[in-house]
């Protein structure tokens, strides 16, 4: 029973290893950073819009897990950590990247050793919208787990942007859908409410700070040593990121904490899952 359990984590928290968010349950809030001071007096522009580049991210992140079963209290930390190069070039009125998988290393996730190896050094197409929405994504292989997970993430990769005129406390709200396919077949749909702090010094470079809170629900399934799990539950996370005002995305820093439970439908068991994630970016170059 502890290996089954452990492979159900394994299987939740992956959700969340690429940037997806797996409520009937009320998780616990993140706690939100202090607000930014007032802008400084340089100039700001209007509007913002990403612009046609060259650049190389680090992201990093890790997650507790602990579950609880019929009273016995079983955790797991899990660690992921890539470095993602980037490349944009217009097209017409949007941008298109390629992003390429430089490293990853995942621990405290079974199995996923294979995954990963065929991930590294492999390229990720988007069509970027001025304003940071996907417009279409392809995956060198659909039906690796990892690449899915990525693909997940890169939905989110990039905070939205504001309608032009920028000015500070604008708010504007969207909902993202995800879903995976595999192992788990898990679908997320998270209600996003964006918010303009201000302008900042960012090591040197003026950049917006938008503030993204996230309500999200998660349903699906999947199996673990031979035993169906169905998952329901949700959460909610807090994101700061930071685009300069050239139009250059540098980083961001999430918090995110959720309650699912696992449904071991053969067995007649209810497994709560609580989980916290801290997930940063940080811009190479």
């Amino acid at each position: 029973m502890r290996r089954c359990l452990l492979a159900i984590t394994a299987a939740f928290a992956a959700t969340a290893c690429a940037g997806q968010h797996p409520a009937p349950q009320a998780a616990p809030a993140p706690a939100r950073p202090a607000q930014a001071g007032p802008p400084a007096a340089a100039s700001a522009p209007a509007a913002l819009r990403y612009t046609a580049g060259v650049s190389r991210y680090r992201v990093e992140q890790s997650t507790h897990v602990v579950q609880d079963v019929m009273g016995q209290v079983n955790e797991a930390d899990l660690t992921a950590r890539q470095v993602l190069s980037t490349t944009a070039a217009d097209a017409a009125g949007n941008l298109a990247l390629a992003v390429t998988v430089d490293s990853i290393e995942v621990t405290g996730q079974p199995g996923s050793d294979a995954g990963l190896a065929a991930a590294r050094g492999q390229t990720f197409r988007l069509v970027l919208s001025p304003s940071g929405l996907v417009v279409s994504l392809s995956s060198p292989d659909s039906t690796n787990p990892v690449m899915q997970q990525f693909s997940a993430g890169l939905r989110e990769f990039f905070p939205r942007l504001p309608a032009s005129p920028v000015s500070i406390g604008q708010t504007w709200g969207d909902t993202l859908t995800t879903s995976r396919a595999g192992d788990a077949s898990v679908s997320t749909r998270a209600v996003r409410q964006h918010r303009v702090v201000g302008w900042e010094d960012r090591d040197g470079v003026r950049a917006l700070h938008v503030e993204t809170t996230s309500a999200y629900t998660v349903s699906g399934s999947t199996e673990a040593q031979g035993q169906s799990i169905e998952l329901s539950g949700g959460g909610q996370s807090v994101r700061d990121a930071f685009v300069s005002a050239a139009g250059t995305f540098l980083g961001s820093v999430e918090r995110d904490s959720a309650l699912v439970n696992a449904n071991v439908t053969a067995m007649g068991l209810t497994v709560p899952i609580r989980q916290s994630r801290r997930a940063t970016v940080t811009r190479l170059q």
